[in-house]
This record gives C-alpha cells, sequence and structure tokens, in this order.
C-alpha cells in the first residue's frame, strides 16, 4: 500500500471521526442522569486489565442512591465486557467506546478505532458522553505560515489542514516613486525608502508576535516582489527562531487572498505533504480532464454511482459539506416506521425533536432511529467494492467550494472513459 493511499484513507476516516462526534455530542442519557460510560483505552492497554476495572465498577454501581441510574450503569458495563470479549488488543491507536442508555431509551454502544494515538486512560460516567479528548485527535497539528510582503502593503496568515487563516492584512501608504527632479526628489526618495524599511520592521515584529505567540508554526513560506522579499528577510527585527524556519522565497505579484492563492501553487514543491496542497492538485486534476473533454472525468450524484458501480471511477471526489443522511424512524410501543431524510448540520436538533415526538399511529413518544446512513458513508462504501481512492475536500479553500457550489459536492476522475461524452 502507497503512503499516497493511507493517506487518502486517513482523509476518509477523518471525516467519519468528526460526522461520529457531532453525533455523539447529540446523545443525552434517558434520565439526564450519569449513566452514559465513556471509555478511553491506549494503546498497549492489557484488556484483561479493562475487563477487571470494570467489573469493579459493577459492583461499584450497586451502591448508588438513585437505583436506576446504577442499574443502567451496570445495563452499560455489561453491554461492553460482553463485546470486550472478542477484543485481543486496543490496536494499533487504541480504542474508545462510549455506552449507556440515551434518550432514546434504549442501550447505544459505539467503538471508535481513532486515526491516531490515544494519550490518555480514563473511565467516567456523566450524563453526556466526553468527546473533547477525540476532537483533540481530530485536530490537524500541523500548521504553517504564509508571509507576503511588498512596498505597498503586507499579509501574514497560517494554514492548518485545508484551512486558511489570515491573520494580519495591511496597507503601508508607503509613497511611490516620486517623479520631480532636483534636491527636493533625493531627498523624497531618502524619506520614502526610510518609510518603507519602517515598514519591513513593523511587519517582521507582527509576525513575530503572530507566529511565537499565538498561532506558532512549523514552518514559513515568503512571498512579494525581489527587493521586498529580501529587505524584509534582512531585517534585524525578524526573530532568529523564525527565520531559520524559512523553507521558500518565492516571487509573488499581490497581496491579501489573491496573493495567497499565487504563492500557494509557486510553493507546491516544498508543502506538497501538506493537505490543501493535495486537495488543490487533485481538483486541478479533475478540471483539467473536464477543460479538455477527455471523457476522464464526471460529476452528480446519478453520474458518479452509475461509474462505480462499473469500476469506472480512479478517483472519487467528495466535499465535506455533502451533508445528506438517511435516518430510519420507529416507534417503540408499535409497527409504525418512517424513513427521513436531514442535513448533516441539522443532525443534533432533530435528536432532540425527535424526544418530543409522538407516533402518529399510537401517539406514543418512544420515537428512536433504528439506522441511519450518510451520503458519505453510502459513497465510501460502493468505492471500497470498486478499489477506488475517496478523497474528502474541505470547503475552507476556493477549489472545495468549487466542488460543491459548482460540481454539488460529488466528482469522479475516472480510470477509463466511461460515456461516450458527459
Amino acid at each position: 500500500m502507497t503512503q499516497q493511499k493511507e493517506k487518502k484513507r486517513t482523509s476518509v476516516e477523518r471525516y467519519m471521526l468528526k460526522h461520529e462526534i457531532e453525533k455523539l455530542e447529540a446523545r443525552r442519557s434517558f434520565n439526564m442522569s450519569t449513566s452514559l460510560i465513556s471509555l478511553y483505552i491506549p494503546p498497549g492497554t492489557r484488556i484483561p486489565d479493562i475487563t477487571s476495572q470494570l467489573k469493579n465498577e459493577y459492583g461499584t454501581a450497586t451502591n448508588i442512591k438513585d437505583k436506576s441510574t446504577g442499574k443502567a450503569i451496570q445495563s452499560a458495563i455489561s453491554s461492553i465486557l460482553s463485546r470486550m470479549k472478542n477484543v485481543q488488543k486496543a490496536g494499533e491507536n487504541g480504542l474508545v467506546i462510549f455506552c449507556g442508555i440515551t434518550q432514546s431509551n434504549k442501550t447505544e454502544y459505539f467503538a471508535i478505532e481513532p486515526p491516531e494515538p490515544v494519550a490518555i486512560k480514563l473511565y467516567r460516567c456523566d450524563h453526556i458522553f466526553l468527546v473533547d479528548h477525540l476532537k483533540d485527535i481530530l485536530e490537524t497539528k500541523q500548521r504553517y505560515g504564509i508571509v507576503i510582503v511588498a512596498r505597498g502593503g503586507s499579509t501574514i496568515a497560517s494554514v492548518q489542514g485545508s484551512k486558511v487563516d489570515i491573520h494580519w492584512d495591511e496597507d503601508s501608504h508607503v509613497p511611490g516613486k516620486h517623479r520631480m527632479g532636483g534636491q527636493s526628489a533625493a531627498r523624497f526618495q531618502r524619506a520614502t525608502d526610510e518609510a518603507a524599511k519602517a515598514w519591513y520592521a513593523k511587519t517582521a515584529i507582527k509576525m513575530n508576535e503572530i507566529y511565537l505567540e499565538n498561532n506558532p508554526v512549523e514552518a514559513i513560506i515568503v512571498g512579494g516582489p525581489a527587493l521586498s522579499r529580501s529587505r524584509f528577510l534582512d531585517n534585524k527585527e525578524v526573530d532568529f527562531r523564525l527565520r531559520e524556519k524559512v523553507i521558500g522565497v518565492y516571487d509573488v505579484g499581490y497581496e491579501g487572498l489573491q496573493g495567497i492563492r499565487e504563492l500557494l501553487e509557486k510553493a507546491e514543491d516544498k508543502l506538497v505533504d501538506f493537505e490543501i496542497i493535495s486537495e488543490k492538485k487533485l481538483m486541478k486534476r479533475f478540471m483539467e480532464h473536464l477543460g479538455k473533454d477527455s471523457g476522464l472525468a464526471t460529476y452528480g450524484e446519478k453520474f458518479v454511482k452509475e461509474a462505480l458501480e462499473k469500476g469506472a471511477v480512479e478517483i472519487l471526489l467528495v466535499s465535506e459539506d455533502v451533508d445528506r443522511v438517511t435516518l430510519e424512524i420507529k416507534c417503540g410501543n408499535c409497527e409504525y416506521v418512517k424513513e427521513e431524510s436531514i442535513k448533516t448540520k441539522d443532525y443534533n436538533e432533530f435528536i432532540k425533536d425527535l424526544s418530543d415526538r409522538k407516533c402518529p399511529e399510537c401517539s406514543n413518544s418512544r420515537m428512536y432511529i433504528e439506522s441511519e446512513n450518510d451520503l458519505i458513508t453510502e459513497l465510501n462504501n460502493l468505492a471500497k467494492k470498486a478499489d477506488t481512492t475517496l478523497e474528502v475536500i474541505s470547503t475552507d479553500h476556493d477549489d472545495g467550494s468549487i466542488l460543491y457550489n459548482t460540481f454539488g459536492g460529488i466528482a469522479a476522475i475516472l480510470r477509463y472513459k466511461f460515456y461516450d461524452s458527459y
């Protein structure tokens, strides 16, 4: 398995984990008691030690004054123990388990193998599932800085994962060259040179403040006109710790967002391991096929699914904002069943409303979700069957926004021509 495929699979895993966390955050204990169990197991932990701890906690639960809470905890522990019989070890990155009787009035069990090692060992009972540690694992730690410096203005930004944050973007108001001759022109030139020097110093001080205090970075790329870049980097105000992190210097003609786009394109060779660059390259490849009408690119849910079923898709591109979730709703009292589709962003609110909804058949209020399937999960399953690489594309950058807004969030680069034309 190539490193590239490993990385692409990780982007899907990260999306799935993010989606799972959103669902877990919506869960509450059936009576708002501290009966939902969150269990974090670091890699290398002996499973017999965990089962022994759980058995001890089972006995302790008998001493809880609220009998319904105690029984709920014991029910959750029993559910975990029955499944732990089939677990030989915690896994390369450990294991995270959530279990308990939720507002659905049934015991729900979730086991997650995170994409990075679990750093804590934790057993906790609460009225919610504790997911903050999973969120920390999900967050991309790698961050690099972007500095665009010119005589007329500067931009300081950082990129983490696929997200670009502009921390400072300001015009310098340094005058341009004076057209008049004579002594006044010489004095004016000296004054503007001093103003430019002060501007480069101000940019350096601001960069130090941003990257050393609030937004530490692993590497920095610098862009701008050649003379401006040189004078900026030679400025004594540039902290030596940041000077050592400069991995590339490029000629860029703009500041602001337009300058950032230009700099990212020119710095591809230095930033190839960063998520945003890989996503941009995939979108560029898709757009090139589309522009050339090569027959090796398609988009839209219907066409992409057809191509997947025929094994014609090499790389599947899906926007993280493709947010349709199909839910099977059941009544806990009668045979009523209904299928509903909602947007992922509305999931938590839907769960809250479901707890107050009454069955239209028997008027019972015990409505619950029997099963659920979001569109990206469905596409991922199809991709696995077709030996297709799936890449979840962020909308935090322009190319990702184009995928979602222009192509509906679902596109594919094909192995061979699937239709005569698209």
